[in-house]
């Protein structure tokens, strides 16, 4: 007979949700430091038209 799998633990929901709003918290504090930073420039504009790929429908990963 086959071995049976051994049955794992169920991941709370909660679990993922303290991780995302933890690593928000993180990133918003980095990036806040990022800009009141003496050495950070402004920020230049992004044009959107010109960053468009053009010919390309898909892209395989």
């Amino acid at each position: 007979m086959a071995k049976r799998p051994t049955p794992k633990k169920r991941r709370p929901k909660s679990r993922t949700r303290v991780q995302r709003s933890t690593y928000l918290m993180t990133e918003s504090r980095r990036l806040r430091a990022l800009s009141n930073s003496p050495y950070a420039g402004p920020a230049a504009p992004k044009k959107r038209g010109e960053k468009a790929v053009e010919k390309i429908t898909r892209i395989k990963a």
